[in-house]
């Protein structure tokens, strides 16, 4: 029977490892918070960065400070239109929406059919009314409340100040910091390290930008569709299928259900039109809108994607979701990268 000597110097180690990566962990817990807002920042950055890369080209001796001021005051501007535009009919339409969802299962209630059958035997109509009885019960509490109603908001705007703020400056010391990271690696090196970190970099803005691109595209035709067949809440229906269709293969489809039933009850002919409006799109994205915004960045396969979104979702929901496609992608990159080095080391 062999017996292995272990010295005190290795247990230490050991130990202090596990104690290291212990505290690393219950750090990132207590920072959780700061961390979500870094990583906003850091994926709106890779979103904008391609934008800023390219007007710097244009601008007076390619000042990078001049390119991302002017993509930063163009994406505030679009960002202060977008809220001062549709935040007063989305908060008004959501609210009327929240009124009206036990009236509409009501309807079904009494429809007659298979429909009418399933809402009236698992009683959807009561909790239907609790649920809105909550929501309006929280909202009243949270407007009776002066002091956390302030709390509220100066939260709300220290945390969208802080991710602008980390954002822009992210964008204007992105090649400094870049230049320093690269000048740790010996010249032998670091030729094939920029390519890796180029495809996974590519990888990442094609997804960001991309995604965010079709997932507006998606709710500017909704909202638009829905009011031409003056379907109400057409704002909130939109945004709602946007947010849906951040997430791949599916989350188009479920946004598309929300609309359908609302659509229903306007009436049976605008539910039709939306129905075949949503075919129509679902086939532009897939076939063109995706391939054109993705590219060649973006090369997994449906299964990989789904049980990314999935994975993604239960961690951190539609954020997680959103994040968890580009990380896949280039960890997909990463793990190619090393099997070819190892291929190149054995021949």
């Amino acid at each position: 029977m062999q017996t292995f000597q272990v010295e005190n110097r290795t247990i230490f180690r050991i130990l202090t490892a596990i104690a290291g990566y212990s505290f690393i962990i219950f750090l990132a817990y207590l920072l959780r918070r700061e961390l979500a807002w870094v990583g906003a920042a850091f994926f709106l950055a890779v979103a904008l960065d391609p934008a800023v890369t390219y007007l710097a080209k244009y601008m007076p001796r390619r000042s990078r400070g001049l390119s991302t001021g002017a993509v930063f005051a163009l994406f505030l501007l679009v960002l202060s239109f977008l809220v001062y535009s549709f935040l007063p009919p989305l908060m008004n339409q959501t609210r009327e929406l929240i009124k009206r969802t036990p009236a509409y299962v009501d309807e079904i209630q009494h429809a007659g059919g298979p429909v009418g059958d399933f809402v009236r035997s698992n009683e959807l109509v009561d909790k239907a009314k609790e649920a809105q009885s909550d929501i309006l019960s929280q909202a009243g509490g949270a407007g009776g409340s002066v002091v956390g109603v302030i709390k509220n908001i100066f939260s709300g705007v220290a945390a969208s100040l802080t991710v602008l703020a980390l954002t822009f400056f992210m964008l204007l010391e992105a090649p400094q910091w870049t230049a320093r990271f690269w000048a740790l690696y010996a010249p032998t090196r670091r030729t094939s390290y920029q390519k890796l970190s180029a495809a996974m970099y590519r990888a990442m803005t094609g997804y960001v930008t991309g995604n965010l691109l079709t997932s507006l595209i998606a709710a500017a035709l909704t909202a638009g569709m829905l009011a031409v067949l003056r379907v109400p809440y057409a704002i909130p229906l939109g945004i709602v299928v946007g947010i849906f269709d951040l997430l791949p293969l599916i989350g188009a489809t479920l946004g598309a259900l929300s609309v359908l039933i609302v659509a229903l009850f306007t009436s049976p002919t605008a539910a039709l039109v939306m129905l075949v409006f949503f075919v129509l799109y679902q086939q532009v994205e897939n076939h063109i809108l995706q391939p054109i915004v993705y590219g060649r960045t973006i090369r997994m396969s449906p299964l990989l994607v789904l049980v990314a979104a999935i994975l993604g979702a239960s961690l951190g929901g539609i954020l997680g979701a959103f994040v968890a496609i580009p990380i896949t992608a280039s960890i997909k990159i990463l793990i190619a990268h090393i099997l070819e080095e190892r291929s190149k080391a054995k021949s």
